[in-house]
């Protein structure tokens, strides 16, 4: 309950005078809450979190549906999600905005590398890969995207920074290992057998072959013909 003080007015009359922190109290829930509950505020997340996902759907359901990024608009975009256009422009002013958060949603996490050679870690770092790209709202986003490298620019460097480069950096660290470990010949150049590796893989989601596309055997497949080429004579 509020605690409250009295002063006497002119009138002869008793005002009640809230005190200093529980005006201060009563502000911040003005401000931050709203009078809120908690259950009321963890619903209103839930909710936003959900619009936020819709949005993101909606965009990989247009671009798999033959839309291109410069021709869709945001409103098409909130239209289709089924969310209020106030609600996607206080998420993303721009679709720049919102296309680089669908990016970082069909990204993969790097995953633990057994260790054991440079030929398995390198295996499983191309099974990643290969998931992304049976992903198929994934592989149009991605298509759509290097389709308009030159209309999203500052996207398409982002991705490639923040997306593409910690992977190739991984692949060129486990080919390091194999290097170190003999496994691989000293004079092979790294980075040129990094895009060997993955090249096929991405040669079939350009062409929207990925029909016979096994993660674990495939990635496999590709390690072991590679690494039977780069391997000291």
């Amino acid at each position: 309950m509020p605690s409250y003080t009295f002063k006497l007015t002119k009138q002869n009359s008793f005002v009640p005078i809230v005190r200093k922190e529980e005006a201060e109290r009563n502000r911040s829930v003005s401000l931050y809450g709203g009078g809120m509950s908690p259950a009321e505020r963890t619903s209103g997340r839930r909710r936003d979190q959900r619009a936020g996902a819709a949005l993101i759907d909606a965009v990989l359901d247009l671009v798999s549906s033959g839309a291109t990024l410069s021709g869709l608009s945001l409103v098409t975009i909130a239209k289709t999600a089924g969310v209020s256009r106030n609600s996607l422009y206080r998420r993303w002013k721009t679709k720049d905005a919102l296309y680089r958060d669908v990016l970082e949603a069909i990204n993969r996490d790097l995953p633990e590398l057994p260790g054991r050679s440079a030929q398995e870690d390198v295996a499983a770092l191309l099974a990643v890969l290969i998931e992304r790209v049976l992903d198929k709202r994934a592989s149009h986003m991605l298509r759509a995207l290097n389709a308009e490298a030159d209309a999203f620019p500052e996207l398409h460097r982002r991705y490639f920074d923040e997306i593409v480069a910690p992977r190739r950096d991984a692949m060129n660290q486990a080919l390091r290992r194999g290097v170190a470990s003999g496994e691989i010949r000293p004079d092979v150049d790294v980075d040129l057998l990094s895009d060997v590796l993955v090249s096929p893989v991405l040669a079939r989601m350009a062409s929207g072959s990925t029909e016979d596309l096994d993660p674990a055997q495939t990635s496999q497949s590709i390690a072991a013909l590679v690494f039977a080429g780069a391997r000291p004579r």
